[in-house]
């Protein structure tokens, strides 16, 4: 099962939401270079019933593994690190051929991903859009992008 890596989120509800499609997924762990520092040991009471209802309880069952050094942990990884862009000059997630032992990465909201992370990536995958918008939410896109890659996995184990 290829893993997740999250570059500085910056949206708390995202971030409930990303854990909630991971832990429907089955991903027990995410890494994170949480610049924002969105994941703490302790949560205020607003925060901890925003928790409870964007993530339906997934929140607290993901282990979030803090990266301090993204660019290294990427050249420094066994397997393959997937950059996850919404640029044309990236292979089309459809037609690029997944690993189990592949990590996803996936931007910030409103930033991406820093072009030097992308650089030191194995590969770089893109969502087709149709429309006008540039891109999807990070939530959606990591759901899309996750699914087509456990699809693939799952075709190839048959």
């Amino acid at each position: 099962m290829a893993r997740v890596f999250l570059h500085a989120p910056q949206d708390f509800r995202n971030l409930c939401a990303i854990s909630r499609t991971l832990e429907v997924f089955g991903q027990t762990e995410c890494f994170i270079y949480d610049r924002h520092r969105l994941i703490r040991e302790r949560y205020g009471k607003y925060r901890v019933r925003e928790q409870r209802v964007v993530s339906a309880g997934a929140f607290q069952k993901v282990q979030w593994n803090r990266v301090e050094d993204p660019e290294a942990f990427v050249k420094d990884y066994a397997g393959r690190v997937v950059a996850t862009v919404p640029t044309a000059g990236a292979s089309m997630l459809t037609q690029y051929g997944f690993a189990d032992t592949d990590v996803l990465l996936f931007g910030s909201e409103s930033a991406g991903l820093p072009d030097n992370v992308v650089a030191a990536c194995a590969g770089a995958v893109t969502i087709a859009s149709h429309g006008q918008t540039q891109s999807l939410n990070l939530a959606v896109a990591l759901g899309v992008v996750l699914f087509e890659c456990e699809r693939q996995l799952a075709l190839r184990s048959q």
